[in-house]
């Protein structure tokens, strides 16, 4: 599975191990919902990558995890995406659940990274970035510092365009309402699967 592929190294977020073994076990527990992830016009190892991620900001907030300095000059563009997702209200309330289990949140580390992904191609589309969804690196998305000095160099052009395409649309409701649909789609399932079963 490529959930395999998540390593520390490929986190924008300072992580330690046991967070990478916790979700691929999860991961491997649940493998029957891997379907819900659609990595769209990334490489799978990448959606598995913003999958992971995402349920990083699900984790309790006095387990604080800071981005990395080093990685945030590289990743402007995602740094700001899940800054904002971070911020959604919806994503807050369903993380504040009292009835929220591992569960539910790996099915919304699914769903979300799924809207991310989509929401990222619909606006690179709308700005003509399309060479962004078509970029294919060497290497994965999360391995592009890693890349020959003219590749960072492009990648680096290419994230300062990408943020300014996203701070734009960030202040439409269209986010809002994609992380909105995300989290009452990954609620609805874990209702369904899970909290009905255990009554």
């Amino acid at each position: 599975m490529m959930y395999e592929e998540i390593t520390i190294d490929r986190s924008i977020f300072f992580i330690e191990q046991h967070h990478i073994d916790t979700y691929k076990i999860m991961a491997s527990k649940m493998k029957d919902y891997s379907y819900i992830l659609n990595e769209g016009s990334l490489n799978k190892d990448d959606a598995w990558m913003i999958a992971f991620n995402v349920w990083i900001l699900l984790l309790p907030d006095d387990d604080i995890f800071f981005g990395l300095e080093e990685k945030s000059l590289y990743y402007t563009s995602i740094f700001l995406i899940y800054n904002a997702v971070k911020e959604d209200l919806h994503f807050q309330k369903l993380k504040q659940r009292g009835d929220s289990s591992p569960e539910l949140f790996y099915l919304t580390s699914l769903y979300v990274a799924t809207g991310i992904i989509n929401w990222v191609s619909s606006v690179s589309e709308k700005y003509n970035l399309l060479h962004f969804n078509k970029m294919k690196f060497s290497r994965s998305y999360f391995d592009a510092p890693n890349g020959n000095e003219e590749e960072v160099k492009q990648f680096l052009a290419l994230q300062s365009k990408c943020v300014k395409a996203f701070v734009r649309e960030l202040k439409d409701d269209v986010f809002c309402h994609m992380i909105k649909k995300c989290c009452d789609d990954s609620y609805f399932l874990y209702v369904d699967k899970f909290l009905n079963q255990r009554v």
